[in-house]
């Protein structure tokens, strides 16, 4: 990452930081910086998630950490969250095989109004069905076993700022027990009930909204297969094979279930930031629905979509064009944006014919005043 110069200088400065680090989880975290900034090394931070200091330490060297990476600290904070949906159960079962397997945390976003979504998070046979169709879809190992849990989070829940690395290894963990449970056969420690009190403490309260539409997302866990446990490098050609067996798995799932879900919008499971992005575009393309509606404009895609920083920074100010009406501003929280950009982006820009990213948000304005 960078010139050689760059990651010399970087790692000197992580070494430096290392020095004065006051605990060994801070002594690990400005490790895995100066490895991420200087080789795009990964896979650093997975060990030190579970520390109850983590989240702390990180907090605290905040300024290290943006002196190492610099442009580069917001991909060490997503790889962060990354990681932290990441982790491991021992077990042995005769129909899956015995051993180490990996688990992965994942997000399926859920859109529809609220009464809607609540009533199909605390159905058992419709999250039972959701799991069944995960693996059946091939989504999920069909050999394996994934648990959703019957409790829908709100986008407002979502933020990187309160859902920290930390937080999200404990409700990796809380559903990894659950999963360890039901591949075993025994009771889990924990009932449904109990999970969700666990998890809810984890998160921030949902932030009241006057919006019909609830953005929510279903967080679940999945075993993942033997060779995708196995740490295995694969070459450009077998990743590119996995990557279409994987976008033929979800449009074989979208066909045959997510699409029969009457007054619902069901996503395909994403990571923790992937999902967030994928409902803050979402929660925009509501709003410009809703606008383009009431101006009795056709339905489509935006022309062109404009889009800016706010000019304290805290939003991302948005305009979009339709034939010759503008329509907006709209806006969604920075923090929503930047917590995984490429993901957000890429589905703004699926959401027009044109995306305009402007650096001054009077770009934005401009075409709603007809001057654009």
């Amino acid at each position: 990452m960078g010139n050689r110069a760059d990651r010399r200088a970087s790692a000197k400065i992580a070494k430096q930081a290392v020095k004065r680090a006051k605990t060994p989880v801070e002594g690990a975290i400005l490790r895995a910086a100066g490895a991420f900034a200087g080789e795009g090394a990964a896979g650093l931070l997975a060990p030190h998630l579970s520390d109850p200091d983590f989240d702390a330490a990180w907090t605290r060297l905040a300024e290290d950490l943006h002196d190492i990476l610099e442009e580069h600290y917001p991909d060490f904070l997503l790889q962060a969250f990354v990681e932290a949906g990441m982790g491991a159960l021992r077990f042995g079962r005769a129909d899956i095989g015995a051993g180490d397997r990996g688990t992965r945390l994942f997000l399926c976003p859920l859109v529809g109004a609220r009464d809607r979504v609540a009533a199909f998070a605390a159905s058992p046979d419709d999250i039972g069905a959701l799991a069944l169709s995960l693996r059946q879809s091939g989504i999920v190992d069909e050999a394996g076993a994934c648990y959703v849990l019957p409790h829908p989070v709100d986008l407002s829940q979502l933020s990187p700022a309160d859902a920290t690395p930390g937080r999200v290894r404990a409700i990796h963990d809380i559903l990894a027990r659950r999963l360890a449970a039901d591949l075993s056969g025994t009771q889990a420690a924990e009932g449904v009930e109990d999970e969700r009190a666990d998890i809810a403490a984890l998160l921030p309260a949902a932030k009241a909204s006057s919006r019909e539409t609830a953005l929510c997302a279903l967080i679940g866990i999945e075993l993942l297969s033997a060779e995708a446990s196995s740490g295995r490098d694969l070459s450009e050609e077998a990743l590119d094979a996995e990557d279409m067996a994987a976008e033929a798995a979800e449009a074989s799932w979208y066909d045959s279930y997510a699409a029969d879900l009457a007054g619902l919008s069901l996503g395909a499971p994403l990571d923790w930031p992937s999902c967030t992005a994928a409902l803050a575009v979402e929660g925009l393309r509501l709003e410009m629905d809703a606008a383009r509606s009431r101006r009795g404009l056709a339905e489509g895609r935006a022309d062109t979509i404009h889009c800016a920083p706010s000019a304290d920074g805290d939003r991302l100010v948005v305009s979009a064009v339709y034939g010759t009406e503008a329509l907006g501003p709209f806006s969604v929280p920075a923090e929503f944006v930047w917590f995984d950009a490429d993901a957000f982006f890429d589905r703004l820009e699926a959401s027009t014919e044109t995306l305009l990213e402007h650096e001054d948000e009077g770009a934005v304005i401009a075409p709603l005043l007809g001057a654009g």
